[in-house]
């Protein structure tokens, strides 16, 4: 391997270690990892849509209605 891979390789190995002493999942079984990192990117995923398209739907009708009113 080259170096390059092997830095990248251990920098995200580190990271997924530190994510799972975080949120505690080092100690859960490999079952229930799954179940819960599937929760999370399920949250991610609604918090993303809200924001994409509630959030930003008002910023923009909100802009709009304030440069037909100037």
């Amino acid at each position: 391997m080259s170096n390059a891979v092997k830095k990248v390789k251990e920098f995200f190995s580190y990271w997924y270690l530190r994510y799972l002493l975080v949120t505690e999942l080092y100690m859960v079984e490999p079952w229930e990892k799954v179940v819960i990192q599937l929760v999370f990117a399920l949250f991610f995923g609604l918090y993303w849509y809200f924001n994409y398209s509630i959030v930003m739907y008002g910023v923009s009708h909100l802009r709009g209605t304030l440069q037909h009113t100037i």
